[in-house]
């Protein structure tokens, strides 16, 4: 039990920061130079939290987003979300510019060790 603790504890230091309204993140943005990662989701969503608590812990993929994102989760009931980021489904992605100008966008969670492949496509993308 102790030995779990102190794998969380390890593993638990480096999570992602998320922000959680667009105007902070953006702001963000701008100031570090990097791109953002926008999750448009739901509360609810089983896709949404697939993601949030498979894929986002994943190491190599936590490591990815916060050395090369400014990584956002939106909740488009509860946040307001400019209108260029339409959604048909959630979860649906959008990789910005540090200006917000769409570079990639995915529709729909992926699975397994996929994901990381979808950030490295969208950070090629900007250079």
């Amino acid at each position: 039990l102790t030995f779990m603790f102190l794998i969380s504890c390890v593993f638990g230091a480096s999570d992602i920061n998320f922000y959680h309204d667009y105007t902070s993140g953006a702001k963000a943005a701008k100031k570090e130079h990097k791109m953002m990662m926008i999750m448009i989701h739901v509360k609810g969503c089983p896709e949404c939290n697939y993601m949030k608590e498979v894929i986002f812990t994943q190491p190599e993929t936590k490591q990815f987003m916060s050395q090369n994102f400014v990584n956002l989760l939106l909740d488009f009931k509860e946040t307001e979300i400019p209108s260029k980021y339409t959604q048909i489904g959630v979860p649906t992605f959008y990789f910005t510019d540090p200006d917000g100008n769409i570079v990639h966008k995915q529709i729909g969670a992926v699975r397994g060790n996929k994901f990381i492949k979808v950030l490295q496509e969208a950070k090629a993308k900007y250079k």
